[in-house]
């Protein structure tokens, strides 16, 4: 792994032959090992030379067990806020110099809210030939957005060449923000991480009938988890913000029983969807998300998926054959029941989601494909 601080000196010719390889500078906070690391590992496999560029060190750290980083102190905490202050300025500095020492084709902003426009517009002019492209999965156009956050995002929007959307409905937006280039890029599963583990190898905990593993939303999930527990089926809960619903729920909540709620990750993560009949997948009303990466990563480990529909969905996967969509609280009980009642039809999604998935193309490695064939044509 190549690291920001102490750039390691990168071949621009390919192993074995005479082909130039792209050499990309991957920008971003690297908190979250399935975004930036993943994809610069995805791009290695593809030939590519890939420098990660990040600032987590500089502002957080992990604690043990603990699934959320903490800030190394307030004034940290202040300095990432206002995007502003001796941290951040150093983070700054240090781009540049690796931005110069690594001579990029391509530098990649990936989820990037801490860098100026005008960094951004120095770097340009340091590197006139490198493509500058920029991406993110959450909706910085979403009315629930925080402009603290995203303002430099934004702001930064009309100095890029390329811009990846993370939603067919932030084409647009993009567009309208002064983007050159956009082009839709989904997200992904990770076969290393998203595969299926036999139900011997499953800790009892992790088993159940139906499961949500997934942050909290006020958008009506939880009425529809409540109704999942009234019917009588067991439901295991995970994610991240469910503290925020409990001041919320009435008293006699079925959930309340299933607290304290908290995400799982790596191994556990498999084991909360494997370990279950069916999962279930509730899209992101702040983010106006017409899909998901869960709704990738249930079918890779060959669990049926209940998803909620839209029609974006329904472009990706047969309803009622590779994926079983709801539109509401009666039909998604409807629909569980018919899927915990008929095995055969249940095991028949799952197969035949899991299929769907790979031969569509919807792992990392072939999504990172799809990124560098857009690249590729601009920069001919």
């Amino acid at each position: 792994m190549f690291s920001s601080r102490d750039p390691h000196p990168v071949s621009s010719i390919a192993e074995g032959g005479g082909t130039p390889k792209l050499r990309i500078l991957l920008v971003g906070d690297y908190m979250w090992p399935w975004y930036q690391d993943v994809c610069a590992g995805a791009l290695e496999k593809l030939g590519c030379e890939v420098v990660r560029f990040g600032w987590f060190d500089d502002f957080r750290h992990w604690r043990e067990g603990y699934s959320e980083p903490f800030y190394h102190s307030l004034w940290h905490r202040i300095q990432y806020r206002l995007h502003t202050g001796p941290a951040v300025w150093r983070v700054y500095r240090r781009l540049k110099r690796v931005a110069v020492s690594v001579q990029p084709d391509i530098i990649w902003f990936y989820n990037v809210q801490l860098i100026a426009p005008n960094v951004v517009k120095e770097l340009k002019q340091t590197l006139p030939t490198a493509t500058f492209v920029q991406y993110a999965n959450d909706n910085p156009f979403s009315s629930a957005a925080k402009p603290w956050l995203w303002r430099n995002y934004l702001n930064s929007i009309p100095l890029f060449d390329v811009h990846f959307s993370y939603r067919l409905n932030n084409i647009a937006n993009y567009q309208l923000a002064g983007a050159q280039s956009t082009y839709l890029l989904r997200s992904y599963f990770i076969p290393e991480e998203d595969f299926h583990v036999p139900e011997s190898e499953i800790p009892d905990r992790f088993k159940c009938d139906v499961v949500f593993a997934g942050h909290y939303e006020d958008d009506g999930r939880v009425e529809m988890l409540e109704a999942i527990c009234q019917e009588g089926y067991r439901l295991n809960l995970f994610g991240g913000g469910w503290s925020a619903a409990l001041p919320k729920l009435q008293a006699d909540s079925p959930l309340r029983a299933l607290y304290p709620i908290s995400p799982v990750t790596k191994a556990d993560y498999r084991y909360a969807i494997c370990g279950a009949k069916v999962a279930l997948c509730f899209l992101s009303t702040l983010n106006h998300d017409t899909y998901t990466r869960r709704n990738f990563q249930i079918p890779a480990m060959k669990v049926a998926m209940l998803s909620q529909c839209t029609d974006d969905l329904t472009t990706l996967y047969a309803p009622d054959k590779e994926a079983v969509f709801f539109r509401d609280k009666q039909e998604l009980i409807a629909k569980l029941a018919k899927l915990l009642n008929d095995d055969t039809w249940r095991k028949s999604v799952a197969e035949a989601g899991y299929a769907k998935v790979y031969f569509a193309g919807h792992d990392v490695t072939n999504r990172m494909k799809v990124w560098l064939d857009y690249l590729r044509q601009f920069r001919i």
